[in-house]
């Protein structure tokens, strides 16, 4: 299947669909991000089947989009708080995620001290992992 790229400007907030091969832009969205707040995530999931596009916020948030590249099908799948006791900030990471395509699943974490896991069809996070300690290579030191 063909992968469509996505282009997204932070100082605009609209995500771009694009057909490459074709040089035409397919949809143009907005994410809905609260002010102040960023995206910091973008994946591709599902690519196999039928292909989601999932976005994470500095505020926290993940959306899965359905049919994103059409502008009169597009539809919000979920959307929920994934780091509930994050504080939106433009100057920090903000929300960093990992997807695991065989078990559903985003590992979650960002400026705070846990990593979550989260069931993205149920929207249950299935595991707390508490980090004291992280390594910093730019500070040589733990923080």
């Amino acid at each position: 299947s063909q992968k469509t790229p996505v282009e997204h400007r932070l100082t605009m907030h609209p995500f771009r669909i694009w057909d490459w091969q074709g040089q035409r832009r397919l949809n143009q969205f907005s994410n809905g991000n609260p002010a102040g707040s960023k995206i910091n995530e973008v994946r591709y999931i599902n690519e196999d089947d039928q292909a989601l596009l999932m976005t994470g916020s500095s505020d926290g948030v993940i959306k899965l989009f359905r049919h994103y590249e059409s502008n009169r099908d597009i539809e919000v799948v979920t959307a929920f708080r994934a780091l509930p006791e994050l504080i939106p900030s433009n100057r920090n990471a903000g929300l960093v995620l990992d997807w695991q395509q065989g078990q559903g699943k985003a590992l979650v974490a960002g400026d705070v001290k846990v990593i979550r896991v989260w069931n993205a069809a149920t929207e249950v996070c299935t595991n707390v992992s508490l980090s004291s300690q992280v390594y910093s290579p730019s500070h040589h030191s733990q923080i």
